[in-house]
This record gives structure tokens, C-alpha cells and sequence, in this order.
């Protein structure tokens, strides 16, 4: 029955995707109330709402609290011609799928022609970067996930793609530098590491560690979260502690990383620390791994929350963690181009896009069991 019931909400979105694509409702318009939709497709009211919420989702529709359920207009559509438009990105894995089905389903919606490139990382993938885009023929934009880095080398770097006649929107690659110009569209990690602090401060923490990846895009804003959310929510910042590992690793190569998760612990313990936020899924994994070695209960000896929504899962603990809103990020990137593409003089958007947390079972309230000075 379950099975049948999400068959009938998706046939009901996928039918009123075609109505909107063949203009029976125009950008702008008001789509029946979900109980004349419920009586013409003779369908319950629950199998309309979970309809509308998919369309919602992939940005077919709006709802306007007390008015309704309006259709979304398309950037550029009004221009009648079909953009074409490249979304590069580092890789198609780990972090990435999630962003470019939004890309996809956004192209998919403005009817848009897209191309989509990897680079890869570091220098190389800087390099790969450059030559791509100068021979590059027939696309209107870009939707740039870059490479990244950092110092001096990533200015450089920005300052270049400034320069770039092709309009381009950054994807969770924020400009460092406050004047940048640069339209982007990236996760607010300064909002979902206040979460997290949030969070174990209702379970009853108060000393609270970070782990943190030194030079990875994000790195900055998290460590600048987490001395700003505990100072707000009046916790102890008793531990950073910086882990350089190779990106790319899985839990076959765990047992190299060993020596970088026990040593973690060892700070956090030392500190009096009682919950860890940890830079992503990696981070935590390595000291939930040590802390499982140590005879450290998770979360009654330690809790942990990851900045990230990759591995839920991590051993045979759930990992409670700070989930990026992906697809949707992809989606308002390519809804951030069009509309630049439509209107070169319009005012540049930075969009900032707030995380959500998903508790599991890697944080539990303090006092039992908690991880004191060793």
C-alpha cells in the first residue's frame, strides 16, 4: 500500500510538471486549491500535498502562506531562446551528486542545454580549469564549483575568475575575499556549526572541541562559527584541533588515519571536552573509530556531530549531523545564472543557504560517562 500510495504522488507531480511545461499554467499563475486537484484526479488531499511538496522541492511551484500555490517563473524564458549553460564541478562523487541533480532538474525545468565538467583538485585541477574554459564553444554560463585552495594562490585564482567575460555563478565556493563581486550560491556553515553548538547546548554541554580540515573550502567559516556560536550560547571552546589528511579516503584506509583520530581524542579528552563538533562525516568517523578503541562510549563518553551528511551512518553508530541543503543549492544556482543571464544589469545575488540538523544517535546529553582529562 505504502508503495502504491508514493506511485500516485509522484504520477500526480510528474502530470502537473507536463501542465506546467505546456503552459495549462503560465509562470505566475495560481495553480486549484489541493481539494479541486484531490476531486479532478481523484486522489486524497495527502497524495496532493506530498505532490505539491515534490514540485516545490525542484522549484516548480511556490507556496504563499494564506494565498496559495503559485507557478515559479523561469529566468530567461520570456526571451525565447534556450540558454546553454556548463556546470563544472571538482568530481561527480562523494559530496557532489546531490548538487548537480538539482543542477539537472533546474536545467531540466528552464529547458536549458547543459554540459557538465570535471576538474579535479589542487594545481592540476586549477590547470584542467584554465584549459577548459578556453576551449570552451557555445555556452552562455557557467556554474562553477572550482577546485579551491587557499592563501595567496586561491586570491590569485579569484582575481582571474573575475576577469572572465562568461558570466558564471560560484556553487558552495564562496568568495574569501568580502569585496568579491562573485555571484555564488553556498551552505551558511557559519549558521549550521551555531546549530550544532545549539544542539549539545540543550543535551547539557558546556565544553565543547573542534575538529577541523585545515584549507578545505569550508574550513574558514567553520572554525569562525564555532568561536562565534560558543561565545553566543555562553559554552567553553576548550579544543580546535586541525587534522591534514588526503580528501579522498574511505573505511578500507581507515586504519592509516588511525594515528590522526587518536591523536584528536587525546585533545578533546585532555580538554575536558564532552561533545565535538567535527569539519564533516571524515572527521568524525576517525574519532568516533579512535574513541571506539579507546573503550570510549559514543555518544555516553563523547558526543559528536558532523558538518556534514555523507556518512550517516559510521560504524554502528548514526551520526547526528548539520545536512547541507544540496539539491536545492543546485538548483538556485542555475535559477541565479538564467536570471543573469536574463538580466546582465540586475543586482548580484550571494545567496547564503541555511543547513538543517538531523539528530541520530551520536549525541546523547552530557553527565554519563563524560570524557574528562587523561
Amino acid at each position: 500500500m505504502a508503495r502504491m500510495g508514493q506511485l500516485k504522488y509522484r504520477a500526480l507531480a510528474q502530470e502537473l510538471q507536463r501542465g506546467i511545461r505546456d503552459g495549462v499554467w503560465p509562470p505566475g499563475s495560481q495553480l486549484p486549491t489541493e481539494a479541486g486537484l484531490a476531486t479532478s484526479h481523484a486522489v486524497s488531499v495527502n497524495t496532493v500535498r506530498r505532490a505539491m511538496e515534490v514540485l516545490a522541492a525542484e522549484g516548480w511551484v511556490e507556496r504563499r502562506q494564506g494565498a496559495g500555490t503559485f507557478v515559479r517563473a523561469v529566468p530567461g524564458a520570456a526571451h525565447g531562446r534556450r540558454w546553454r549553460i556548463a556546470a563544472v564541478l571538482p568530481e561527480r562523487q562523494w559530496y557532489f551528486p546531490p548538487l548537480l541533480e538539482g543542477i539537472e532538474a533546474a536545467a531540466a525545468r528552464g529547458r536549458v542545454a547543459l554540459q557538465v565538467h570535471c576538474t579535479g583538485y589542487g594545481a592540476r585541477g586549477w590547470q584542467r580549469l584554465e584549459d577548459l574554459l578556453a576551449r570552451l564553444e557555445g555556452v552562455d554560463g557557467l556554474v562553477l564549483s572550482h577546485p579551491s585552495g587557499s592563501g595567496p594562490a586561491l586570491a590569485d585564482r579569484a582575481r582571474w575568475l573575475r576577469e572572465l567575460t562568461l558570466p558564471y555563478v560560484l556553487l558552495e565556493r564562496a568568495p574569501v575575499d568580502p569585496g568579491d563581486p562573485s555571484e555564488h550560491v553556498s551552505t551558511d556553515r557559519v549558521a549550521g556549526v551555531f546549530i550544532a553548538l545549539e544542539h549539545l547546548a540543550a543535551l547539557g554541554h558546556q565544553r565543547v572541541g573542534l575538529v577541523c580540515r585545515p584549507g578545505a573550502p569550508p574550513s574558514a567559516q567553520i572554525v569562525r562559527g564555532f568561536a562565534k556560536g560558543a561565545a553566543e550560547l555562553g559554552l567553553d571552546a576548550v579544543a580546535v584541533v586541525e587534522i591534514e589528511h588526503q580528501r579522498r579516503f574511505g573505511t578500507g584506509h581507515m586504519p592509516t588515519l588511525a594515528p590522526l583520530g587518536e591523536r584528536a581524542l587525546r585533545v578533546l579528552r585532555a580538554a575536558g571536552a564532552t561533545a565535538a563538533v567535527c569539519f564533516g562525516d571524515n572527521e568524525a568517523t576517525m574519532v568516533i573509530e579512535a574513541a571506539r578503541r579507546a573503550g570510549l562510549a559514543i555518544p555516553g563518553g563523547l558526543s559528536v556531530i558532523a558538518c556534514e551528511d555523507w556518512r550517516a551512518v559510521t560504524g554502528s553508530v548514526a551520526l547526528t549531523s548539520v545536512v547541507p541543503e544540496k539539491f536545492r543549492l543546485g538548483r538556485l544556482a542555475v535559477e541565479a545564472l538564467l536570471r543573469r543571464l536574463a538580466e546582465p544589469d540586475a543586482e548580484v545575488q550571494q545567496v547564503w543557504v541555511r543547513p538543517r540538523l538531523a539528530v541520530r544517535a551520536s549525541t546523547a546529553a552530557a553527565g554519563e560517562g563524560a570524557a574528562g582529562p587523561s
